[in-house]
């Protein structure tokens, strides 16, 4: 593993000449000879330089932090995402797979490291280094020059940095791995060997990830101003794009007499035993007991179209009944169905995207969500799930907006916090709790 970086020292040296040795190469080097070619991965060991994003403190006249790669080697659940792979759970499930270990393996590499080919490894690229900095941001041989040079943004970008900052672009990074793109997709054969739930909300998890970005007036100038609302609308019509995706996808398909239980609603399933269980959690058009598709992602993305496309929203949930009716009976017509809703989902994408919401249209959004959750009284744990994380998002982008007092952001926050708290545990949701806490958040909007 790379050492911490110090001030100006061996690791900065370390970062500037396998930043110039790459430039070299890349420079020098024509198409299809050998040496480092467009879109090759680097490694992180080129961004730790104490005058890049390695420093302790922030460098004289940055606009950045400058101690990113700290952060990140500190904080950053992303940079342990290879060690985990040597723990004893991944060993677990490694053997209930029938696997000889995790470290090695394409299913586990492709999400848990920056796994590119082995053509597209620097000479400073180190597989062990986990999720790291061209994760995310793209193989840093081509806009690597550009980016110290002090280029603009959409110079960065147009030679090939990934635009994180766009709401669809980030959904879309973010959910290859956080849900499954593609060849990479976490199947019930995992869940079944003891891989963790997959749970995601784009906004959430960009609030809860350990910032190595300050959103200031210089950070708005070169990205521009995006709010937490954009971030939660483009990301749930991402996620259902992918979960229609792969729910037509033929490797996904049924095996034997079997579905891809990974499409559907864990609580259908696995929940305690009651009487009430079924009612309140019935899908119209399915008969109590049905296995139900997960349409978590969906249901938000509906409360989100209502504000910005009120055709679409109709449209999405006649075309989720007749997906769910499907689902229960012939696979091809399930394929067949997910297309128009993953199409309607692409399609809201950017416009959900660059929505701007007043605060008329804020409280609306929390209200529907509200309302769901109290209708619903906590029957539907992944419902209720992506309603306490799409409140939060709510919350943050009216404080940001200067759309709540101080009573009522202070009170807002006291009942986010109850709402949180009423899931005590992995697939555990406190009905009453939860409920008692829509009411609190609903009393602190004044609505």
């Amino acid at each position: 593993m790379i050492a911490k970086p110090a001030r100006f020292g061996a690791a900065g040296l370390l970062a500037f000449l396998s930043i110039a040795f790459a430039l070299q190469a890349s420079a020098q080097t024509p198409q299809g000879s050998p040496g480092v070619r467009p879109g090759t991965h680097l490694g992180v060991a080129t961004c730790l330089g104490s005058n890049c994003h390695g420093s302790v403190d922030r460098p004289a006249g940055s606009r950045i932090k400058g101690n990113e790669y700290i952060i990140w080697s500190t904080r950053d659940k992303h940079h342990n995402a290879y060690k985990v792979l040597t723990e004893e759970p991944a060993l677990r499930m490694a053997k209930a797979l029938g696997l000889p270990d995790a470290v090695h393996q394409k299913l586990c590499l492709d999400c848990h490291a920056d796994n590119v080919p082995v053509a597209d490894r620097g000479p400073q690229f180190h597989i062990e280094d986990g999720v790291g900095c061209e994760s995310c941001h793209g193989g840093a041989s081509g806009w690597l020059g550009v980016h110290i040079s002090g280029a603009t943004h959409p110079q960065n970008v147009s030679a090939g940095m990934y635009p994180t900052e766009k709401p669809v672009a980030r959904g879309e990074r973010c959910l290859s791995c956080h849900f499954g793109s593609g060849d990479r997709f976490v199947e019930h054969r995992l869940y079944g060997a003891g891989h963790p739930r997959l749970r995601f909300e784009l906004d959430t998890f960009t609030a809860i990830q350990p910032a190595h970005f300050e959103v200031t007036p210089a950070y708005v100038e070169r990205k521009g101003r995006i709010t937490d609302m954009q971030v939660w609308g483009a990301g749930q019509a991402v996620a259902v794009a992918l979960r229609m995706a792969a729910l037509a996808s033929p490797k996904l398909a049924p095996h034997a007499l079997f579905p891809e239980f990974s499409h559907y609603d864990c609580q259908s399933c696995h929940h305690p035993y009651d009487p009430l269980h079924g009612p309140r959690s019935t899908v119209p058009g399915l008969a109590p007991g049905s296995v139900k598709l997960n349409d978590a992602n969906t249901l938000m993305l509906e409360t989100a179209a209502a504000r910005t496309a009120p055709g679409a929203e109709q449209s999405l949930g006649g075309q989720m009944l007749t997906l769910d009716r499907a689902s229960n009976q012939d696979w091809a017509v399930m394929a067949r169905d997910a297309k128009p809703v993953e199409a309607t989902a692409m399609n809201l994408a950017p416009m959900l995207a660059q929505r701007e919401y007043s605060r008329a249209e804020m409280r609306a959004v929390a209200g529907s969500l509200i309302s769901t959750g109290l209708e619903e009284g906590g029957g539907r744990f992944s419902h209720a799930e992506q309603i306490a994380m799409a409140l939060g998002a709510v919350r943050s982008a009216m404080t940001s907006a200067g759309y709540l007092s101080d009573g009522q952001a202070q009170a807002s926050g006291t009942a986010l916090n109850e709402i949180n708290a009423a899931f005590p545990s992995e697939g555990t949701l406190r009905a009453d709790a939860f409920v008692k806490g829509l009411h609190d958040f609903q009393r602190a909007l004044g609505q």
